[in-house]
């Protein structure tokens, strides 16, 4: 499941994985880890390597909406941080 964003002309892709595993013996958390691909608009191949990101202390999202908020935000600091150099 992925949503795409526009961000000052750059192409934002956050995408979610599932995160848990029935079939392992130690189980993990439930929950969604994001993808987070950043790419200059109309552009072929990603301006930045894809980044995955959880929530504090290495656990998964619990929810869709906060792997998805997190990532776009992570994108906007990203691209705000290498836009001021």
């Amino acid at each position: 499941m992925n949503r795409i964003y526009a961000y000052k002309g750059f192409e934002v892709t956050v995408g979610l994985e599932p995160s848990g595993n029935e079939d392992v013996w130690l189980l993990r958390p439930r929950g969604f880890v994001s993808v987070v691909r950043i790419r200059i608009a109309d552009a072929i191949g990603d301006a930045f390597k894809p980044i995955s990101l959880m929530a504090d202390g290495q656990r998964p999202f619990a929810t869709e909406a906060e792997a998805f908020t997190a990532g776009y935000s992570a994108a906007q600091r990203l691209i705000d941080d290498c836009l001021v150099l």
